[in-house]
């Protein structure tokens, strides 16, 4: 491309990416910078400029040394392209995005593997793959509009509505006025009852809470029974456009009581009052994926974007396979 640079942005150019990933159609708070920081040991940002303003770019948080993978808890990062122009025509802005994508391609840091969820807003896939790299699907469901939360519970399906009045009768309430560690606790025994080494420490969610604290920008909200425990879980990460569902946890005693499903619910009252979207954040899992689907939200494709050399390959296939033994070693 004529009069553009394609560079890695300093720390003190961290603020105007910021702002770009407020305007780009696939920008999302898991791009902005505080959040990057937050959660990876190393981040470079990979960005094309032209006239002095960001037009693209890519976040690449890195795991270890040429491994470069979605951090913990960050379901979404990939190529940031600029808004639409309704002003040209559709196939001259979906060249230019393309042109994009090419620079960022060929320069991307030598990698053993790249690997990455992209924004669901990210669909032109095709430089991505005649460059070599491999594309999967992963989905998530979204409730695109919440202005309208009467309209929002009508979609519902009958068994959630069912399911969130059987929590009332069971005087679940629902409170915001703990902190992490209790969070934290509650969540543990989600992965406990699967037999799961828990993939984060309470010192890396004490840490990741403080600054989403500082920016305003979280909410965890708890399920309470009549003895004043807490039975159920759900925190939140959020700006003016999208509420996601970032982590949640259930006590395995209490899970017929209603009180996950009652708190989805409270989750998506209070993303109305900050944000224009919900995104459940998705799951694979077939029980769980069935479970947001009753809530009525939009499926979205999010495209996992892969390239590994043949080593990295076959000893992240071997990590995956024992990734609860390898998390109870590393006490990650």
């Amino acid at each position: 491309m004529k009069n553009v640079e394609v560079k890695y942005l300093s720390q003190d150019e961290y603020d105007k990416w910021d702002e770009f990933v407020e305007r780009s159609p696939q920008g999302n708070i898991f791009n902005k910078s505080y959040w990057l920081k937050a959660v990876s040991n190393e981040i470079k940002i990979l960005a094309c400029i032209e006239n002095n303003k960001i037009i693209g770019g890519i976040a690449l948080p890195s795991m270890y040394n040429k491994l470069y993978r979605n951090s913990k808890l960050t379901p979404q990062l990939g190529v940031l392209l600029p808004p639409c122009d309704n002003k040209i025509k559709y196939s001259t802005a979906l060249s230019k995005d393309m042109e994009i994508s090419n620079e960022l391609i060929k320069n991307l840091p030598k990698f053993s593997q790249f690997d990455y969820n992209f924004s669901y807003n990210y669909t032109n896939l095709m430089p991505f793959i005649w460059a070599g790299f491999d594309v999967n699907v992963k989905y998530t469901y979204v409730i695109n509009d919440l202005s309208d939360l009467n309209s929002v519970h009508d979609n519902f399906q009958y068994d959630v509505k069912y399911t969130i009045k059987k929590a009332i009768k069971n005087n679940i309430t629902v409170k915001s006025e703990y902190g992490i560690e209790e969070f934290y606790e509650i969540n543990r025994k989600t992965f406990t009852r699967q037999n799961l080494q828990m993939p984060y420490t309470l010192e890396f969610l004490k840490n990741l809470d403080s600054v989403l604290e500082k920016h305003n920008c979280r909410k965890m909200l708890f399920a309470v029974n009549d003895n004043n425990e807490i039975i159920a879980a759900t925190y939140l990460l959020y700006d003016k456009d999208c509420t996601f569902y970032l982590m949640g946890g259930a006590d395995p005693e209490h899970r017929n009581t209603g009180a996950q499903t009652l708190l989805l619910w409270e989750s998506i009252k209070f993303a109305s009052s900050v944000s224009k979207k919900f995104d459940f954040e998705g799951s694979m899992v077939e029980s769980i994926e069935r479970a947001f689907r009753q809530f009525g939200g939009e499926q979205k494709i999010i495209y996992n974007v892969n390239k590994s050399s043949t080593f990295t390959k076959l000893a992240y296939g071997v990590a995956r396979k024992n990734k609860n033994l390898i998390r109870k070693l590393i006490k990650v």
